[in-house]
């Protein structure tokens, strides 16, 4: 037997395989510059991308632009042109464009308007000049306007509480703009509605809409018309009318006619000196009747560049709650308004409980100051004087409104004595 004799290892021998951890290594070492390159190419394209979705973006938002700016010129001279030849009345664009604003059951439509100071006069967002306009389109085609005093105090409110009614849009506003944190915007427009849902709620009336003008929108509306041609009632000498810097200046006006820039006309309406806040509420319903006579005689609305600068002045200093086509829809009702057919009014206290002087509207009385804190307010006339009740004043609404016609006719009345003391018939003519 033969044996074959052979060295035997203590470990046992490996098979060599493929090397996958080296490769991978070199592969990896090899590759990382052309990863980079990929990942900057990458960026380089994406940011191409953007810029080029960015470019054709901004070629499309100019192209829109001067589409635009070229439809307006067109429409400007178009209008123009349409009107020189009467192709196109105004009241047949302002038809096409608007809609008739909302009525009550008469048929009239019922505005709040409200005057007040810009940020440069003292007193922000007090309100200046408040009164109501009933319009009535149809029938007698007029204008009824009723001035109610800054003073004039309101012992409840649904929602504004007790206050002096010039006092109420601005802490409304406030209230709503920094407890309930609305925008700007909308707590003035709310403020807005809520100052005329209050007003028709003493009145008994609806109030379809409120609109706000600065004393900017007035000067310059004037000054569009040409300046306003007014019968000045009394000599005026004001030393101190407020200026812009929170101090004063002088302003005089002679009794006759005058002829009023807005400046000039915008110091008319505010001054108070010689007179009191009811004589200045007659002024300010003299002016804006001489408004709408100014622009009837000038054909304002026949005028394109004109019709486009009232326009701007809208935008920057007029705030309303109607809707834009309601007010292209008043406006067509303009065409169509007699200046004469304007009804005035103004809430005082000319009723003879302090002097002889008794005036229409006279149903307001001053009521001791002790009761206010020292300040100087205006009640309802009311029988017994307390609870304050509106009962009056809802009565002059309903037949100041309601019974126009009586007004526009200027009857002739005749007051007799009949049993009176001596005088009464003359206090009351």
């Amino acid at each position: 037997m033969s044996f074959t004799v052979r060295k035997i290892d203590d470990k046992k021998r490996r098979r060599k395989g493929f090397p996958w951890k080296s490769v991978a290594l070199n592969t990896l070492e090899f590759g990382r510059p052309l990863f980079h390159w990929y990942e900057d190419w990458k960026k380089r394209s994406t940011k191409s991308k953007k810029a080029k979705k960015r470019i054709q973006f901004m070629k499309k938002l100019l192209l829109i632009l001067i589409s635009i700016l070229v439809a307006l010129f067109i429409l400007n001279l178009l209008s123009g042109a349409l009107f020189s030849v009467r192709i196109l009345s105004f009241s047949q664009l302002t038809s096409m464009a608007g809609t008739p604003p909302p009525v009550d059951q008469n048929g009239f439509t019922n505005i709040l308007l409200m005057g007040q100071g810009t940020v440069e006069h003292d007193g922000k967002d007090l309100t200046d000049s408040i009164m109501v306009a009933s319009v009535d389109p149809l029938d007698t085609k007029s204008i009824v306007l009723l001035s109610f005093p800054r003073d004039l105090y309101f012992l409840n409110t649904e929602k504004m509480g007790k206050g002096k009614l010039n006092t109420f849009y601005r802490d409304y506003k406030g209230y709503l703009r920094y407890m309930k944190e609305l925008s700007r915007d909308d707590s003035s427009l709310e403020a807005l509605k809520e100052l005329g849902a209050e007003i028709g709620r003493i009145l008994e009336m609806p109030i379809h809409g409120v609109i706000k003008i600065d004393f900017t929108a007035f000067e310059q509306a004037v000054d569009e018309l040409g300046g306003l041609d007014i019968e000045v009632p009394y000599d005026i000498i004001d030393n101190e009318y407020p200026d812009e810097n929170f101090g004063y200046e002088p302003f005089e006006i002679r009794k006759g006619p005058n002829h009023l820039d807005g400046k000039t006309a915008l110091k008319y309406a505010r001054s108070r000196s010689t007179t009191s806040d009811f004589g200045r509420s007659a002024r300010q319903q003299q002016l804006i009747k001489a408004m709408g006579t100014k622009a009837k005689e000038t054909g304002f609305h026949k005028k394109s560049g004109t019709i486009v600068n009232f326009m701007k002045i809208y935008a920057n200093n007029v705030e309303t709650t109607f809707a834009l086509r309601e007010l292209v829809g008043l406006l067509s009702y303009a065409t169509d308004m007699d200046p004469n057919n304007v009804v005035t009014m103004q809430l005082s206290d000319r009723n003879a409980l302090y002097d002889s002087f008794i005036e229409p509207g006279g149903f307001l009385y001053t009521p001791p100051r002790n009761l206010f804190d020292g300040a100087a307010v205006l009640l309802p006339v009311s029988i017994p004087e307390f609870p304050v009740t509106w009962k009056q004043i809802r009565g002059l609404r309903k037949l100041l409104f309601e019974s126009r016609d009586i007004y526009l006719a200027k009857p002739t009345v005749s007051v007799l004595n009949a049993g009176a003391p001596s005088g009464h018939a003359r206090k009351l003519a």
